[in-house]
């Protein structure tokens, strides 16, 4: 079996791609599935048709989406195919409608099973892809007739969506295809089997139950009209008590959980005087109030993936995830996929899977469904790193922990905070698994945000023990876990006896807190170097600490975060161990405030008026003697024709966060104009993290690249001094543009002190030399040791890396960059920049 996936650019393109895979019929079957998120119903049958045109025998169907996952990734606006050869086993697949053409009604899910059944002529299957559409609501029901009508077999699936593309062009439900026709009510299955065939599936929800079990005791359709007897919306609402706990637009926090069924997760909604969800609920299920957790996210994924990796024939994947999840827990749904980057994982968006567990099929909302099926031995390229990357998913529980302030603050106003009725189950559950480390009784980050909100809390001093990597080198993991518990217990006991509050955010970093009321700066900071030096005083059997003490005050839950960040590389530049800082904004005289808006004036008068311009300075090739690559510089004219240089509203710009959006993306749109036809001439364009996470601005690179006859003459500077918190978002960005036929540079290269770190984590195309090493190259010895030391690099390197040179003022510096084969030079010798080329 060999599967191969590839983004549907053009029919020209898909041509290529399908003859370069030379698939073989009379080897065994082919199956290729597609899942759009651009094409409407008619053009995704023509697609459809298109492909069976090429390779006539193969199986050939597809589903609408959102968006697809394409090699382990999501991707929006885009369509992928994915092509899998067969060797021994066999496909077969069936379209079928749902709605019958004489009573208008949906047809029985025990028919429509059989309908299924009959119209697949296979007779060992082994897994089967299903896929309904929004209109069907019983799907839950047909997943159960499943498990009656194909003991044994595995599925995975879920209901088609849409995206904004095809509301845009009034499409109202998803649809399922092939190349004789759509359905907007109809069921795609696909069957796979064969001898030496074998699957595994599993999923992910990361639901954690919360309270007693409840029944459903009577429901109509996808509506839940009465639980344990009583109105399911009072109930849902007011957890027994005399007034609403959730607001209805909190719903979405709080979703049941089939608990006889593995606690899967079902999102409910509060439409009129009744609960709705999006598929028939049976009389007597069994549920229980949830919420996603990240931990259990994490957990879950590690168990997932663990079964994944160790499949033997693991040479096709399948992922298909919830539209919901991406939506309210959008780290989690790109995290648990990364793990999969660089396998041939595809799937798409749903709007609910279908899952296996403990053996049996059932229907889900909310998860994140995975299937391997191969023939043969093989291995993928599974990332098991990512998963030690996991601090982003607390910002999931953001929204339910500003529910918990919200609930705090009520029942404390109205003398209820020791209430242990139903608010037990559902406020203390919910705080004891966000709230506290998981096996402690110790608050973690979430807390700490919660209590700085609530309580005041603004004086923090974060405490970090760095050199744990080199620990594991030395010493055993008995002794590295005594010295973290004692290192835990010495900074809670110390907090403890000064009345001051405990929170342990990870492992090896904790934090002290208090509010200024209660203490001066002077004392809390003395205090903190009373601490810093017990920790120091380590008896023999626990090993000798050097922990990292920042001490911060005027904090609010808005500036903690970038406060502790830029002081941590403040502390690293500096390398101090105890550092005191002022969390919040800096204070400005007069004339800088009267400059600055003098500066917001003139970047809203170049967005409003188009006179954001780009420069171009030349970039000379020392190899062939020549200019063919040139960096794109921004700058900015003002109704007086004055022109002005990034020194002189970056900063400004970035302060205000949507105006420096607006001008990035006028830039680049700029520069893609200009050189979209250029067959010749390269184009460098800067770029930084924020302009990484900028959903538009991704979706014109994405977009304008793979239209581009040359993507590879465009360059993204990415600059090393950045910083950068979650380094995957920048991979998944570099991956991206190099698929897509672009390069990367990483810019300042020798600026900051994360240099091997950048140069690792990224494959970038280009190293540009900052340009204060090579100005003083030729007068500064260390300077020049130092472009020394990054050829050398190069020399060693395997990866075909070109080193750029910026400052080349002169012709002395040029000759130096000869003697070390530097490959291009940029600077006033060869070019200034212009706005002509």
């Amino acid at each position: 079996m060999f599967t191969w996936n590839f983004q549907y650019v053009s029919k020209a393109r898909l041509t290529d791609n399908l003859s370069q895979l030379a698939l073989n019929i009379q080897k065994g079957d082919v199956l290729i599935r597609i899942h759009t998120a651009v094409h409407q119903r008619e053009e995704a049958v023509e697609l459809a048709r298109f492909v069976k045109n090429i390779v006539p025998k193969a199986h050939v169907f597809g589903t609408s989406t959102s968006a697809v996952i394409n090699w382990g990734k999501m991707d929006l606006n885009q369509c992928v195919i994915s092509v899998t050869q067969m060797d021994d086993s066999r496909t077969c697949h069936t379209l079928l409608p749902t709605v019958d053409d004489e009573t208008k009604r949906a047809i029985l899910p025990s028919q429509l099973c059989e309908n299924v059944k009959n119209a697949l002529p296979l007779d060992d299957v082994k897994l089967m892809l299903a896929f309904t559409t929004g209109k069907y609501v019983d799907v839950s029901l047909f997943v159960d007739q499943c498990n009656t009508k194909f003991p044994g077999v595995r599925m995975i699936g879920g209901v088609a969506n849409y995206s904004k593309i095809h509301a845009q062009k009034g499409l109202q439900s998803g649809f399922v295809f092939d190349e004789n026709g759509w359905y907007e009510d109809g069921l795609l299955v696909a069957a796979f089997g064969g001898k030496s065939l074998e699957c595994l599936t599993s999923f992910v929800s990361g639901v954690q139950t919360v309270g007693e079990e409840m029944t459903v005791t009577q429901a109509e359709g996808n509506r839940i009209l009465t639980i344990d007897g009583k109105n399911a919306k009072e109930t849902y609402l007011t957890g027994g008590s005399n007034e609403n706990l959730i607001l209805p637009d909190q719903a979405e926090l709080f979703p049941f959980a089939y608990s006889e069924d593995g606690n899967l997760p079902l999102q409910v909604s509060v439409v009129d005087n009744a609960l709705h969800v999006n598929h028939v609920v049976s009389v007597g299920k069994k549920i229980k109030r949830a919420f996603i957790y990240d931990r259990q996210v994490i957990e879950e994924n590690r168990m997932a993936f663990r079964s994944m990796e160790k499949f033997e024939k693991a040479e096709t994947l399948f992922g298909y995830s919830d539209a919901k999840r991406l939506e309210l827990y959008p780290n989690s749904a790109k995290w648990e996929l990364s793990a999969y980057e660089n396998t041939n994982l595809c799937g798409c968006i749903t709007d609910g899977e279908i899952i296996n567990v403990n053996g049996r099929n059932a229907f889900s909302n909310c998860a994140f469904a995975v299937s391997v099926v191969g023939e043969k031995e093989y291995t993928q390229e599974f990332n098991p790193y990512a998963f030690s990357h996991a601090d982003a998913l607390a910002t999931d529980n953001e929204k339910l922990i500003r529910f918990l302030m919200g609930l705090e603050r009520k029942l404390e106003a109205e003398g209820k905070r020791n209430d242990e009725g139903c608010l037990k189950s559902l406020l203390r559950e919910c705080e004891q698994k966000i709230l506290y480390s998981k096996g402690e009784d110790i608050p973690n980050e979430a807390a700490l945000h919660m209590d700085v909100k609530l309580k005041g809390i603004d004086r923090i001093c974060v405490i970090n023990v760095l050199d744990v990597p080199s620990m594991t080198l030395v010493f055993s993991e008995q002794m590295i876990q005594l010295t973290y518990k004692n290192f835990v217990a010495k900074c809670m006991a110390f907090a403890k006896r000064k009345k001051y509050r405990f929170y342990e955010l990870e492992k090896w970093r904790v934090a002290i807190g208090v509010p200024s009321y209660m203490v001066s700066l002077a004392d809390f900071t003395n205090d903190m170097e009373s601490l810093y030096r017990e920790l120091f005083e380590s008896a023999e059997e626990y090993i000798a600490i050097v922990p990292l003490f920042c001490v911060m005050y005027n904090c609010t839950m808005e500036n903690l975060r970038s406060t502790y960040n830029s002081a941590r590389m403040e502390m690293m530049n500096k390398n101090v161990q105890f550092f005191v800082t002022d969390a919040s904004e800096e204070h400005m005289d007069e004339e800088s405030i009267r400059r600055k808006y003098q500066i917001v004036n003139v970047i809203n008068y170049a967005i409003s008026h188009d006179t954001v311009v780009p420069y171009y300075q030349g970039i000379y090739d020392n190899r062939k003697q020549a200019i063919r690559h040139y960096e794109a510089l921004m700058r900015l004219v003002d109704e007086n024709g004055d022109v002005y240089l990034p020194k002189d509203f970056l900063g400004v710009a970035r302060s205000f966060g949507l105006m420096y959006d607006s001008l990035s993306l006028v830039m680049i749109k700029k520069v893609f104009e200009r050189f979209k036809d250029e067959e010749n001439k390269a184009v460098s364009i800067n770029i930084g993290i924020r302009d990484v996470k900028n959903p538009r601005i991704l979706e014109f690179i994405y977009d304008s690249l793979s239209t581009m006859k040359h993507p590879e003459n465009f360059i993204f500077e990415f600059l090393e001094n950045e910083d950068v918190e979650d380094y995957n978002v920048l991979v998944t960005f570099v991956d991206k543009i190099h698929d897509l036929g672009g390069k990367i540079s990483i810019d300042d290269f020798g600026s900051g002190y994360a240099n091997l770190q950048h140069i690792l984590s990224i494959h970038s195309d280009y190293v540009k030399i900052d340009g204060s090493i090579i100005r003083n190259c030729c007068i500064d010895k260390e300077s020049e040791n130092l472009i020394a030391l990054i050829t050398g690099w190069k020399n060693l390197s395997e990866r075909n890396v070109k080193i750029v040179a910026e400052f080349v003022e002169n012709e002395e510096i040029q000759r130096k960059m000869m003697i070390y084969n530097i490959d291009y030079s940029q600077g006033y010798l060869f070019s200034k920049p212009s706005p002509e080329l």
